[in-house]
């Protein structure tokens, strides 16, 4: 059915959101507030750490420094999500590409993917270091679409967020919303998968 697969990262291909959530929860306890982790949690997998930097009037820039900070403090790793190995697998083996879209830098994209020996099923990591426009800007999978000539009717993009969809839509290319706990309802993709196992089958077909 397709031939190029454009992944997330956090909390599509890896379960880092543990992580994140904690680190968020941290930076804003120490701005003085007191957030719902499930509200916190709501408002990264509808919209973006952005967003939540704007509900409590943060800076950005600021917020995000200090929430990577205490994210690399955890001496915690995230881990693939089961069968994430077998699908980037399945890929490969029927002839297509896998490439990474992530707002995570792609150093430690790389490490993490290393780590689990995933690394050689990638193609490229497009990560903040490219410059592009955050998610859901389509310019960054524009990118991918351009350097590789990819075919817009063959080409996916797999993500856990509003934003992944948005960008797929808004480059032109498929997509596939990959949602494991039934959060978000309202969103307008090709695919709506709940597990690697159906993302498998779906690259079996």
């Amino acid at each position: 059915m397709y031939h190029s697969y454009i992944w997330d990262f956090d909390g599509t291909l890896f379960d880092s959101y543990p992580i994140m959530l904690e680190a968020f929860l941290k930076t804003l306890k120490d701005a003085g507030f007191d957030p719902d982790p499930r509200e916190i949690y709501r408002i990264l997998k509808a919209s973006s750490s952005k967003q939540v930097a704007e509900k409590y009037q943060l800076d950005f820039i600021d917020f995000s420094a200090r929430f990577k900070a205490y994210e690399a403090l955890d001496e915690r790793l995230p881990v693939s999500f089961p069968g994430t190995k077998e699908a980037l697998q399945a890929v490969v083996d029927h002839g297509g590409k896998n490439y990474i879209l992530t707002h995570r830098d792609v150093v430690s994209t790389k490490e993490l993917l290393m780590k689990e020996n995933l690394d050689h099923l990638i193609v490229e990591i497009v990560g903040p270091e490219n410059n592009f426009p955050r998610k859901p800007d389509p310019t960054s999978l524009n990118y991918l679409v351009e350097k590789y000539q990819l075919d817009k009717t063959t080409t996916v993009m797999i993500g856990d967020r509003a934003m992944d969809v948005l960008a797929g839509r808004g480059a032109g290319v498929q997509t596939m919303f990959y949602d494991i706990e039934g959060l978000l309802t309202d969103l307008d993709a090709d695919h709506v998968v709940h597990s690697m196992k159906e993302i498998e089958e779906i690259i079996k077909s």
